[in-house]
């Protein structure tokens, strides 16, 4: 009876370490230069929800399944984000995208993948699959070959929606304009 209590305790034990033997990995990454440490990120965080606040008021929130932050190079890297922004506790703006990079050095984030940020304010939808934004000049542009579809909602001044798909694509925040360098497709709808 003894040894057969013994054997049964010695056989759990090895079942409840059998999981952690396969699914456990080891911290030695093996012998590696200055480059390759710089790959690795310094933290992984999962599920993440982030928000920004000013002044006791949130400003902007952002989530992402996975963010990825390299120390060394001042840099985030997430995929299947979305975020945000807020102005007097109403949401003017929400966007996702598949994976993003945050660059805090320069100030810039890559949307990469299906991309979709629509400016409730505006009532200005922007769908394309390789967007930047720069924060310090408050623009977004596309690179020359992306293809970016902007759709304009009828508001209380204009009765007509515009739709309009190109390249080149660039848009500044300030003034609200934008640009088109490559070539474009257009569509204006009137309920006239």
């Amino acid at each position: 009876m003894r040894t057969e209590l013994i054997l049964k305790k010695g056989f759990f034990s090895g079942l409840a370490i059998l999981p952690f033997l396969f699914v456990s990995c080891s911290l030695d990454y093996g012998t590696q230069n200055e480059q390759q440490k710089r790959i690795l990120p310094e933290m992984i965080l999962s599920d993440v929800n982030f928000a920004r606040i000013e002044k006791f008021e949130e400003t902007a929130t952002l989530q992402a399944a996975t963010l990825e932050i390299f120390k060394e190079d001042d840099t985030i890297y997430g995929n299947d984000v979305s975020f945000k922004s807020y102005d007097n506790k109403k949401v003017t703006a929400t966007g996702s995208s598949e994976f993003i990079k945050i660059d805090n050095r320069t100030s810039t984030y890559q949307l990469l993948g299906k991309t979709n940020i629509n400016s409730i304010k505006n009532g200005i939808t922007i769908n394309s699959e390789n967007l930047k934004w720069n924060d310090k000049t408050s623009q977004l542009t596309s690179d020359d070959t992306s293809v970016v579809t902007i759709h304009k909602l009828p508001d209380a001044k204009n009765n007509s929606s515009l739709t309009v798909t190109g390249s080149g694509f660039a848009f500044s925040a300030l003034s609200l304009n934008y640009v088109f360098n490559g070539k474009v497709n257009a569509t204006i709808e009137t309920k006239n």
